[in-house]
Order: C-alpha cells, then structure tokens, then sequence
C-alpha cells in the first residue's frame, strides 16, 4: 500500500508542475498561503496531523483514478462536440487542498477530520459552445449519461445559468465505485473566459476578513459582465440536463 501511495503522490507532483498555459477559470495556480484569519484558535498537532493524512490520501487517489477519468472524459469530449479545458488544473493542489479541509472544518468545528468531504481532488471543465441553439444542454445530458454508463453515479448537478449573480455555468459532482468524489463543470467559452479573468476578485469576495460592504461592492462587480453572456437554450428549464439537477441562483452578501 504504501509503496503504491508513493507512487500516486510522484504523479501527483509531475502533474503539478505543468505549464500553466490558459489557466482554468475556477482551477488557477493556488496563491500562497494565506495568514491565519485575526482571532483564529491553532490547530492541535495530532488534528493537523490528521488533516494533512486526509488530504495526501485524497490525492493520491485523485492521482490513481486521474488517467482513466482523463481518458474516459477525452472520449465524451470528442463525442459530443467539445474539450477539456483547463486539463492541466486536473489535480488539486496540496496547499489550496489543505486550505479547503480547515475552511471546512471552520464552518463545522465539531466534525471529525475523516467525514469531511472533498470534491474537487480530481476536477475538469468540459467546453461546449451553444452552436446550433440547444448543442451545448444536449451535450451536458449526453456526457452525464455516458459517465453513468461507464459506472459514475452523479451525486449533484448544480445550475448557475439564471442572470443577476456573479457566476454562470454547470457544476456537477460524481462518485466513482470507491466513494472518490470528483467535479466536473461545463462552460460555453465565453463563461470559461470570465470566471478565469475574475478569480481572483472572486477570492477577495470569499475572504472571511473582507468587510461586508466590501464584498457587496465586489459583488456587483462582478455580477455585471455576467449580464452579456448568453444563456444556452434550454439551460433553465427544470430537470431538463439530469434528474438531479438543481436550478440556482447565488444570493449578494
């Protein structure tokens, strides 16, 4: 076991040194480290140590199952008429994985490190333009059905294409036959394009220790260029993409 672990981990550090080329809109290169928010209690040793077991496991899963799923979503990608976008973001960074796990644990301090759930260890973007009118909901159907067909149970299907917030695209999350949880989004190119241009506002809005009035203001600014982008068609009738798909629209702060 352990020297397949060491395994899966090297490969985790060769992916993660690819070029970042045309990043990932919600996957770019981690920023460094964040200091602790003013006021926050320290981790006790053995539940750190607890963390950083939980988070090495979850990647080097993610590093395991990542030429299959990879390989698998090339083949819908080609079949429904789009590509990966992003590829290169596949894998979670260790650090922004760790920031993930506390943000968790944060929000719930009684949970116990091992029942946290982490999605987005193993994450990809499948592109589709909305070309002919219809394409681009037909290929969200058709990809979810072909991932379910090859043994992946989709556990949510998240719909942000309604206007007047500051996001649009579908996240969905699927589970593979050993419980690991991965996402995989779907964007025209034009939503792909804001949402990376706008990340790092988008991370300012998410601080803890930015002032209410202030994501408020980040808020709306970011909610603006949303307003241009084109809603694909059929995008928001209810149910329409999967059984389990949830029509959302983000609230201001």
């Amino acid at each position: 076991m352990r020297r397949r672990l060491a395994f899966a981990l090297a490969a985790i550090l060769a992916l993660a040194g690819c070029s970042s080329g045309t990043g990932r809109p919600d996957h770019p290169p981690p920023p460094p480290p964040a200091a602790p928010d003013a006021g926050a209690t320290a981790v006790e040793p053995d539940r750190e140590a607890e963390i950083e077991k939980l988070a090495d496991d979850l990647l080097a899963r993610a590093a395991q199952h990542e030429p299959e799923v990879s390989k698998l979503l090339q083949q819908i990608a080609a079949q429904v008429g789009g590509q990966l976008a992003g590829f290169e973001f596949r894998l979670k960074k260790r650090d922004s994985l760790l920031r993930k796990i506390h943000t968790v644990l944060h929000g719930d301090p009684k949970l116990a490190v091992p029942d946290v759930v982490i999605n987005d260890a193993l994450r990809y973007t499948l592109q589709v333009e909305d070309t002919p009118p219809g394409k681009h909901a037909e290929a969200i159907k058709k990809a979810l059905a072909a991932l379910e067909a090859a043994g992946h149970k989709v556990v949510k299907v998240k719909n942000y294409w309604p206007k007047g917030d500051n996001y649009s695209g579908v996240n969905s999350v699927l589970e593979m036959k050993d419980g690991l949880q991965w996402e995989l989004q779907f964007h025209t190119a034009e939503s792909f394009r804001i949402q990376h241009r706008d990340h790092e506002l988008y991370e300012e809005m998410r601080k803890d220790d930015t002032p209410v009035e202030s994501r408020r203001e980040l808020y709306k600014k970011l909610s603006a260029p949303w307003e241009k982008v084109p809603i694909p068609k059929d995008m928001l009738v209810p149910k329409a993409l999967h059984p389990a798909e949830e029509i959302i629209q983000r609230p201001p702060p």
